[in-house]
């Protein structure tokens, strides 16, 4: 197994988001929303959605996603098959902690299953 985040685990198209957004399963947690919905394909892939009015600092914003995508390429197996989004709820996100942050989004993949 290839722990990488290709291309191909990308969502990237207004269509693919456009298609997750009209019926998701919805998987709520402290901080992070995860929209997901059945793609069809032997693939995971990620969408992350950071809101500057959520997250001001642009460095805490990249932290975030980055925390996110590694978090993915770990868990991909697990939701092979899904389109994910992934959106921040809240300002009070831990940034100060980064396992913090990792062991919550690892908890959301399980969610997800």
């Amino acid at each position: 197994m290839q722990f990488v985040f290709s291309y191909q685990h990308r969502l990237v198209e207004k269509q693919a988001f456009d298609y997750v957004f009209a019926k998701p399963s919805k998987v709520k947690h402290k901080w992070l929303l995860a929209l997901s919905r059945s793609n069809q394909r032997p693939l995971a892939r990620l969408g992350v959605i950071v809101a500057k009015a959520r997250v001001r600092r642009a460095v805490d914003r990249n932290r975030i996603k980055r925390v996110i995508r590694e978090s993915f390429r770990y868990h991909q197996e697990a939701v092979k098959g899904l389109d994910i989004i992934v959106l921040i709820r809240s300002e009070c996100i831990p940034l100060d902690n980064r396992k913090t942050l990792r062991n919550d989004v690892d908890d959301l993949w399980s969610s997800l299953v």
